[in-house]
């Protein structure tokens, strides 16, 4: 018994080709896109991210960051009191701070002092339910016999 490879190069034949197994270019018409239209007020001023962000500023002389500014009486009282104030409001934000932390320890003891209390009576509920259920299935067969 031969094989159809040995019996096509006994008779000289060659592989039979398909055509539609071919490989054929492929044809695509190109593509038509519609203009791009950009709106009115976007034509006049551009969007927020395309703005620059970061503009350099001015740039003081050495001359002028080196100067020493001499203040006037009125103006060494009115610096003073606004410094007595920032220490005032520092403080006080530093003692609510305080407060809010002691307040959410406290919360916290709260919460894991009712998750134990939690967790405790809903072992009992499963041991009470539990102990039901054997009740239960004690009376059930004691019904059936």
């Amino acid at each position: 018994m031969k094989t159809v490879a040995e019996l096509r190069r006994e008779h000289n034949l060659s592989i039979p080709v398909n055509k539609d197994s071919l490989f054929k270019p492929i044809e695509r018409r190109p593509r038509k896109f519609n203009p791009l239209v950009i709106p009115k007020p976007l034509q006049v001023a551009p969007p927020f991210e395309s703005k620059p962000k970061d503009i350099p500023g001015w740039k003081q002389s050495l001359l002028e960051s080196r100067r020493a500014v001499v203040m006037e009486p009125h103006e060494r009282k009115a610096h003073a009191l606004v410094q007595h104030l920032q220490l005032i409001r520092n403080k006080k934000m530093k003692r609510q701070k305080l407060k809010e932390e002691q307040k959410k320890k406290e919360i916290e003891a709260e919460r894991a002092k009712d998750e134990l209390s939690r967790k405790r009576q809903r072992e009992e509920r499963r041991e009470r339910y539990r102990e039901q259920d054997k009740l239960k299935k004690k009376i059930w067969r004691h019904s059936e016999a």
